[in-house]
């Protein structure tokens, strides 16, 4: 008889004890998507933070070759004059100029005192600053992030 009871309290624990073992792992399969989906928001604040600066720092460079640009007579700054006026890391910018006819088409940019080969006379020059950063997520290969974050600003100059 005290065998019998032992055998059945032996099972009856085993029983709770298996119980026990499944909420345990319910409970952890609960919350570890969690755990990954964390990761995830925390690496996409940081791409979306370093899209917005690298935004912004391409935007002043816009701005600064511009300037410089009318300044000095269609002469653009180089990329190592503009990282280090706006103290940025080098090989992040690069700069360059371009022209359009009024109507859009492009155009070759004419020499001081040349002749206009647009129709209607009109010439419209641009100033575009492209930057390009590397970004790396906490956690590598797991989400669809680009491997670099880029960002481009085109100004006109007149």
């Amino acid at each position: 008889m005290i065998n019998i009871l032992r055998r059945s309290l032996r099972a009856l624990n085993d029983a709770r004890d298996r119980g026990a073992v499944a909420i345990e792992f319910a409970l952890l399969m609960a919350f570890l998507p969690l755990t990954v989906l964390i990761f995830g928001i925390v690496d996409y604040g940081e791409i979306m933070v370093q899209a917005t600066n690298l935004s912004a720092i391409v935007r002043g460079a816009a701005e600064y070759a511009r300037g410089q640009f009318i300044q000095n007579n269609g002469a653009l700054p180089t990329a190592n004059e503009i990282e280090t006026v706006l103290n940025v890391p080098g090989g992040v910018l690069s700069i360059s100029s371009f022209c359009t006819c009024a109507n859009n088409t492009p155009v070759a940019c004419p020499a001081a005192g040349a002749a206009n080969s647009c129709p209607g006379g009109r010439i419209h020059t641009y100033v575009a600053v492209s930057g390009s950063q590397a970004y790396t997520p906490l956690v590598s290969g797991t989400w669809p992030f680009p491997p670099s974050v880029n960002a481009r600003t085109v100004l006109r100059t007149q």
